[in-house]
């Protein structure tokens, strides 16, 4: 940390200087921070959208099977 007699040596425009400077420090680290959870929550809330939307393919996949080969067998093509 910086010693009191070296921030009083700026003056007052150094003294504001560096309050301003310290506050954006931190507001820029509080906002990188909470860009990296919205990121995280974003990425796994895509994830489950993309792992359920899987599921219902195969789902409708398996239901289309099974429709035209009983579709197949009501016209006669499959014994």
């Amino acid at each position: 940390m910086v010693p009191i007699e070296a921030i009083c040596s700026l003056g007052v425009g150094g003294v504001f200087g560096l309050v301003v400077f310290l506050m954006y420090r931190r507001d820029r680290r509080s906002s990188e921070c909470q860009l990296r959870q919205d990121r995280t929550f974003m990425e796994d809330r895509l994830n489950r959208i993309i792992d359920r939307d899987q599921v219902t393919r195969e789902m409708h996949t398996k239901a289309l099977e099974e429709l035209t080969t009983l579709l197949r067998r009501l016209n006669g093509r499959i014994k």
